[in-house]
Parts: C-alpha cells; sequence; structure tokens
C-alpha cells in the first residue's frame, strides 16, 4: 500500500472537530429514544489492508498511526431516526451516504444518565443515491420503541422554530447534540456543482445547529401530543460551506415519497431500472476523459472490497500522475471512496487501449431476479460484467478480468506482484563479475563491472600486460516473467586498452592512441527466490579502432582486441 495514502489518511483523522452543544429542552430526553447513533463497519477485505498496514506501522513503531487505523477500522458514524408505518413495523431513516460504505451496520439509542441500548445486524432495505436517503429494518423481533417518529401534516413555514438532533463528533467521539434554529428558506434549491448547473432540491435551509455526525438525524418541529414531543419535517443532510448557519434538510414529503417507493417494491421494473443504469453507465465511458471516477459511483461495496488490495497496489505502479492525485483528492473526501477509485481505475486500464477513446454498447443481457450478466463490446471487444441489485440500486459485481472477486486470482495475481517487486529489475545498482574470452587476445580474462540502468564502468584483465577499461551510456529493460526476470542491455562507450606486446612491437609508431569506441549487448536473468542475485552473458565490440594507424601489416596479436564474450554473476542493489 502507497505510504502518501495513509498519510493522507491519518491526516483527514487527526484533525478535530470542535462542537458547541446547545442546551437541550425537557422534551429532548424522550427525544433521546428515537434518534440514535448509527456506525458502520467495513468490508473484510478493506479492514485486510488496513490491518496489512497497521502492521506494517507496528513493525516502525509509530503507535500514533496505529491508534488512528484502529479508530477508522471501529467505524465511521452518523444520526439516524426510527419510523414505524401503518402496521407498526419500525425501520431507521438515514442518509444514504451514512451507510453506503458499510458492511454491517448497528444503531444505538443512550439516554442522559449515559445508558446506552445498541442494536445490531441492521438491514439495509432500500437506498436512493439521488435523494441520499436510506431505509434499515431491524433484526426480527427487535423494537427499540413502541412507535417510530411521526411526520408533521403540514410543510413547515419560513420563520418557525425548528430543531436539529443527532451525534455529530467531538473529535472522534461521536456525542448527542439537541440544537434550536429557525427556517430560513422553506425551498432551497441551488447547482449540484461548478460545472454542473442541474438543480439540486428543494431542501429547509435552516439555522439550527448542524456539525459533521449530524448527517441523517431528523429535523423536527414541537408538536405537543406526539410521545417524543416532535414531529419530522425534514432529514438533515447538508451545510453550506463558507456560510453562517445555512444547513439543509430533505423535506419531509420526499422522504415519504422515498419510504412508499422503498417499503412497496415493483419486481416487474427491476429489469427497466437496470436497463436505464445500463445507458447512463455506456454513455460516461465515451467522454473524452479519465472515466473512473464514473465507474466508481457504478461498484457494489462488495465489489470495492473484494478487489481494492489488488488495485491499490496496482493503480500506485502503473498509473500517471494526474490519475494519482485524483485518488489524493478523493480520499480527502471519502477513504473508501478512494478505494473505489482505484477499482474503477483498473477495470478502465483493462478495457483502453494506449491513447484511444472508448467506445462502448451492451451486447447482451441476461438473469433474473436482483443479478444479471451484462456483456459490453468495448473498443470491439467483448466483455462479460455481473450487476446486482444491492439496497435498491444496481451496481456492478464484477467486471472482466480486473474486478472478479475471485479469491483465488487475486490472490495469484498479489503473489505474481510481490515476486515481481523481489525481482529487482528496475533502475538499480549492479555489481557482477565473471569469466570472459578475448577473441585473437586471450581465451581466458577476468570481466568486472558496476552499472546502473544507464551508466557504468567495465573492465577485462587478461594479466598485467593485457587489460581494459571502459565507461558507457546505455539502456536496460526490465522483463517480469513470474519468479524470473529477465534484463535485456544496450551500451555503447570508449575503451582504453593496455597491450604491453603491442607497447613493445616495433609496429607501435607514433600515432598509436589505445582507445576504442566499443558496443555491447547482453542479457542478465534474475530470480524473486533469491532477491537480488543474477546471472548474465554479455558480447562487446569494438566498433571503431584507434589503437594504432599503422603502414605495416601487423601481426594478428599485435591488433587491439576486437570482441570479447563474457560469462557473470552478480548482485542488484
Amino acid at each position: 500500500m502507497a505510504r502518501r495514502f495513509f498519510i493522507i489518511f491519518v491526516f483527514l483523522f487527526i484533525t478535530p472537530f470542535y462542537i458547541f452543544s446547545q442546551q437541550s429542552s425537557s422534551t429532548a430526553g424522550r427525544l433521546r429514544d428515537y434518534v440514535g447513533l448509527i456506525n458502520q463497519t467495513y468490508h473484510p477485505g478493506i479492514v485486510a489492508i488496513f490491518e496489512k498496514a497497521k502492521a506494517e506501522y507496528a513493525k516502525r513503531g509509530d503507535n500514533d498511526t496505529v491508534r488512528v487505523i484502529d479508530i477508522f477500522l471501529s467505524g465511521a458514524f452518523g444520526s439516524g431516526f426510527v419510523y414505524s408505518d401503518a402496521r407498526g413495523n419500525l425501520y431507521v431513516l438515514t442518509n444514504n451516504h451514512v451507510v453506503s460504505q458499510a458492511h454491517t451496520l448497528s444503531i444505538t439509542f443512550e439516554s442522559q444518565d449515559g445508558t446506552k441500548r445498541k442494536f445490531e445486524n441492521l438491514r439495509i432495505i432500500a437506498a436512493d443515491e439521488e435523494a441520499d436517503l436510506a431505509i434499515l429494518a431491524f433484526p426480527e423481533g427487535e423494537k427499540p420503541v413502541t412507535q417510530g417518529l411521526s411526520f408533521l401534516a403540514n410543510p413547515i413555514e419560513e420563520g418557525e422554530d425548528v430543531y436539529s438532533a443527532g451525534f455529530p463528533g467531538l473529535g472522534i467521539t461521536p456525542i448527542w447534540q439537541f440544537g434550536r434554529g429557525m427556517v430560513s428558506n422553506a425551498s432551497a434549491r441551488f447547482p449540484r456543482s461548478f460545472d454542473d448547473e442541474t438543480l439540486m432540491g428543494p431542501f429547509i435551509q435552516h439555522t439550527a445547529q448542524i456539525d459533521a455526525g449530524n448527517s441523517g438525524g431528523p429535523l423536527l418541529a414541537v408538536q405537543r401530543n406526539a410521545p417524543s414531543g416532535y414531529a419530522v419535517v425534514g432529514m438533515n443532510t447538508l451545510s453550506g460551506l463558507h456560510r453562517q448557519a445555512a444547513n439543509y434538510a430533505i423535506p419531509a414529503d420526499r422522504i415519504q415519497a422515498f419510504i412508499n417507493s422503498a417499503l412497496n417494491p415493483r419486481p416487474e421494473t427491476f429489469r427497466d431500472e437496470l436497463d436505464q443504469r445500463l445507458v447512463k453507465f455506456t454513455e460516461g465511458l465515451t467522454v473524452n476523459k479519465a472515466v473512473f471516477p464514473h465507474i466508481a459511483e457504478f461498484l457494489s461495496t462488495v465489489c470495492i472490497g473484494e478487489n481494492a488490495q489488488y488495485a491499490m497496489d496496482e493503480m500506485y505502479a502503473k498509473a500517471n500522475s494526474a490519475a494519482k492525485r485524483m485518488l489524493d483528492e478523493k480520499a480527502h473526501d471519502s477513504i473508501v471512496g478512494a478505494l473505489g477509485y482505484a477499482v474503477a481505475w483498473t477495470i478502465e486500464n483493462s478495457v483502453r487501449r494506449q491513447g484511444t477513446a472508448l467506445t462502448a454498447s451492451v451486447k447482451d443481457v441476461s438473469g433474473e431476479g436482483d443479478e444479471y450478466t451484462v456483456v459490453f463490446t468495448i473498443n470491439n471487444r467483448d466483455v462479460s460484467s455481473v450487476w446486482i441489485r444491492e439496497y435498491g440500486n444496481w451496481r456492478i459485481r464484477s467486471f472482466g478480468d480486473a474486478a472478479t472477486g475471485d479469491q483465488s486470482t487475486l490472490q495469484r495475481r498479489q503473489t505474481q506482484r510481490e515476486a515481481s517487486e523481489k525481482l529487482r529489475i528496475g533502475g538499480n545498482i549492479h555489481i557482477e563479475a565473471g569469466y570472459a574470452t578475448l577473441f585473437e587476445k586471450a581465451p581466458a580474462a577476468l570481466y568486472l563491472s558496476l552499472d546502473t540502468s544507464m551508466f557504468g564502468i567495465k573492465m577485462y584483465l587478461a594479466g598485467p600486460d593485457l587489460w581494459s577499461i571502459g565507461v558507457y551510456s546505455g539502456i536496460r529493460f526490465g522483463i517480469p516473467a513470474g519468479n524470473l526476470g529477465f534484463m535485456p542491455y544496450l551500451r555503447i562507450g570508449f575503451d582504453y586498452q593496455h597491450d604491453q606486446d603491442f607497447i613493445d612491437s616495433p609496429y607501435n609508431d607514433f600515432m598509436s592512441f589505445p582507445i576504442s569506441i566499443m558496443g555491447q549487448i547482453g542479457l542478465k536473468i534474475t530470480t524473486s527466490y533469491v532477491p537480488g542475485l543474477f546471472i548474465g552473458i554479455g558480447f562487446q565490440y569494438n566498433i571503431i579502432s584507434m589503437h594504432s594507424i599503422s603502414f605495416f601489416d601487423e601481426p594478428s596479436y599485435n591488433k587491439p582486441i576486437k570482441a570479447g564474450l563474457s560469462f557473470t554473476a552478480g548482485y542488484a542493489f
């Protein structure tokens, strides 16, 4: 796992949130029975990533980071409130973003004396990403109260008093908070983002206190005849940046419409909903930019959890700087969301050919119920995927060979990656020595070299009377192949030759100059079983010899070294 990712992660979790709570009213004590703290735990695959990182930081003695990871693994939190339908069934209502990354969920109710009641294994019945709403069911037979909060019968008016309730964080600890304010805009609408002018809303804009952790909690108005003393007018979901007391809640009528749809699903529409999602998915693939953020919006929590470890390693090893920067920016918003970006990047990387735009269409859809197999034609190549209905939304379970979720495949890929890292076929420093033969000059000589991937120095030593030393520049390629690594290389440089026979020869005239321009070609082979150790074979040829320019026919033993063949062993640092 890349260290940079965890630096961002640690920074986010050690930055405190300071909350200044307001006075609670006498009826707020009863309200605590209906508004709870929602905790989520992550998919085991995500937990495994952070457990692995935790062990690495523990070895370094970095106990602060270990503690931060423990806090993260304890689960994110938000707020939610109890709702009962006409038949008396109890549910929990909250924001989609509070539960969107969950593997398991719980809700805890805390009384004024500190007594807590915790209900675990809540089940997500449905979630609406666009509306940012989710409805959860209690385990069979478990009821925290006899009935839930009711909705206010009439729309709230501007200027009316409203109250917020929930569990914002004081540092990393969620604490009950009850706040009072007024409605400042009963029907607020605003653009989705700077580059998307689609209007969101309407929302209830109000001044009741909202902080990180209040998401999913109710916005309330006084209703004296209700058991809690309050009725729900909305669900708190947003706060305006750089605005004073500009907080936003989803109105009650939109929440009730979501509830009716969630509790009365129509299976006959599932296929139509899938078709609509597939159209949106394929349209987003064909834009002229990186599309992995778009793909990430369609990934299921299972797909992210099962593929995140391999995807993070793959992305940090192969992605360009722009993609890594987008990943880091996403990590500031959501750690698990950043893991989804990594999985989506591996999907995009698997279907996009170098330098080409994507073309995509749906070729075939088959299946029934909550699971379908969808075959896409992407850049004239068929790719099979599995889509599942997760929390009422169609999402990707697996996609081609890039995100299979097959643990044996992922383990094999991880083993291959770890083996590749042990091969040391990158820009390492190499020291090698071995046997060489210098054609026509010496059948046996010692060969020594010290080089990086681009520069080096080497030496042939046949004895004190015959040796050469040279410097060179070149390029070395690293080709992993399982537990083997191949490193072919090409070099060119200058060789100084010392030949005592020629020095003493009558053929050594005044124009002698013992320098050659040489070229080398060779191959080194290494293995992950003994990281760093390699064997090699190399051939050198002196392209232009300036050893001697003579007007006489020289005997062959007086001619310069023209070629050499070496067999070596060495070590890469």
